[in-house]
């Protein structure tokens, strides 16, 4: 029937104009790619003076001050893959426990961790640091580490 094929014909010209133009539109109407932020902050810098180290097998922890003397800080440098996905550092004496102890932190994967450490917990040279490396999951000790004169 000639009415049906004009109609036909007629249907994908109208297609073959449509198509095309909406294909633009949902291209253009893509929203550009937020741009992607870490949840931890950015990583910062090792403080100069060395104060104390400690070096394990699977990590190195060492306590710095600034050449002023005004700020401590705890770096953590994992040497290979973290075994255990939820570890975290508390800092207190050889006799405080985790939920008894201050958090300092929560080390992920491999690479340098940076924490800042407050005044009460002084890294003088007549002092023995505390700190705890536990997994909060499992509840269990996974490390201690003392810093001894």
């Amino acid at each position: 029937m000639k009415p049906l094929r004009k109609r036909h014909l007629e249907i994908w010209i109208t297609l073959a104009i449509l198509l095309p133009a909406g294909i633009a539109v949902a291209w253009l109407a893509i929203p550009e790619q937020p741009v992607q932020k870490l949840l931890q902050p950015p990583t910062s810098t090792a403080l100069p003076v060395v104060l104390k180290k400690s070096d394990k097998p699977n990590y190195t922890v060492t306590i710095r001050r600034s050449t002023d003397g005004s700020q401590l800080q705890l770096e953590w440098i994992n040497k290979e893959v973290l075994q255990y996905p939820t570890a975290t550092i508390y800092a207190g004496t050889a006799i405080t426990t985790p939920p008894q102890a201050k958090l300092i932190g929560r080390i992920e994967a491999r690479g340098n961790w940076y924490f800042p450490l407050d005044s009460t917990l002084s890294a003088t040279p007549g002092n023995t640091d505390h700190f705890i490396l536990y997994d909060f999951i499992h509840q269990q000790v996974i490390d201690t580490i003392n810093f001894k004169p």
